[in-house]
């Protein structure tokens, strides 16, 4: 069973999951459990994807044992989902339908999504907004009409925001207030917000299969780099996922953990980009360990180290 509440901190981590669904809604009416992957690769280009990224998650999910397919040189066009993967796929999606943990996640986007507004010189923006902002959505899903007006009263009730709702409904225009701005101030971002804001790409939407995907060497914009092999990026990956779960025992001095968590944030980042760049992985990795190195939990500190070592090693 996934840790979900600890996996979904990475972008990486939620962007693979909702590949996973997908796959399970492309293979839902094949009694072998395969699925035609064509049209993903599609999809991660309306999102600024190339499908190197594509494949990459793939990897990820075969890796775990979720999926299999036959190794190629080219795209995955056909994936076999094991039971493991159907069975993580449907908690996934359990997760994220579950209405207590929408219910407080919605409201802590919303107070965050009008903490930024106002700082953009909008004071009473209009709700429906929220909606199509990076914080409209949970973990893939976007949020209901009826979550959304719940949660702004909701809020205005504990009068972190004002502003006068409609009949039945929510705040239309709602205002934060002073209270509401100290709360965000005071308080780290929720999981649920960070997950939403970093997430890369969603698969969600429904695919066209026109036929094979033709990729061609020397195109327009293209640019020649090193490609780095799937256990190289999951080594960087593994570094960077323990750094961000151990971070909060390593006991790093306070004033250099917004350096550590930007690290981690840069590191997933770049794992997942289309081609990885293996200088700045190496130089991030070497990040992990300066700052490790600062905490006081000698065990957790040599498990990070020693994982960004091994990292740095193979590329």
């Amino acid at each position: 069973m996934v840790d979900f509440e600890v996996e979904l901190g990475s972008p990486a981590v939620l962007r693979q999951l909702q590949l996973l669904v997908k796959i399970r809604e492309l293979a839902a009416t094949n009694r072998h459990r395969s699925a035609d992957t064509t049209g993903l690769y599609e999809q991660a280009e309306e999102f600024g994807l190339g499908w190197r990224a594509v494949g990459s998650d793939l990897d990820s999910l075969k890796d775990r044992g979720w999926i299999n397919f036959d190794n190629s040189s080219g795209p995955v066009t056909d994936v076999v989902m094991s039971q493991q993967g159907v069975d993580t796929a449907e908690e996934f999606e359990a997760f994220r339908s579950n209405k207590r943990r929408r219910a407080q996640a919605v409201r802590s986007a919303v107070l965050q999504w009008l903490y930024d507004e106002s700082l953009d010189g909008k004071s009473s923006p209009n709700i429906s907004g929220f909606s199509s902002s990076k914080y409209g959505s949970f973990y893939g899903t976007t949020f209901t009409e009826g979550e959304i007006a719940q949660a702004t009263r909701y809020l205005r009730e504990e009068q972190l925001l004002q502003g006068k709702a409609a009949m039945g409904g929510g705040v239309i225009r709602p205002q934060i207030t002073t209270y509401g701005m100290q709360r965000i101030e005071h308080e780290d971002k929720p999981a649920t917000v960070l997950a939403s804001e970093r997430a890369s790409v969603t698969y969600i939407n429904n695919f066209n299969n026109d036929g094979p995907v033709n990729l061609a060497t020397n195109s327009p914009g293209a640019q020649q780099s090193i490609t780095l092999t799937t256990t190289q990026i999951n080594g960087a990956r593994m570094a960077a996922s323990a750094f961000s779960q151990t971070l909060p025992i390593l006991g790093i001095p306070e004033n250099r953990q917004t350096e550590a968590k930007q690290v981690i944030a840069e590191l997933e980042d770049e794992t997942a980009a289309v081609t990885p760049q293996p200088g700045k992985l190496k130089s991030l990795l070497n990040k992990v360990i300066e700052l490790a190195v600062l905490g006081t939990a000698e065990g957790a500190v040599g498990a990070v180290v020693s994982l960004a070592e091994k990292a740095i090693e193979g590329l």
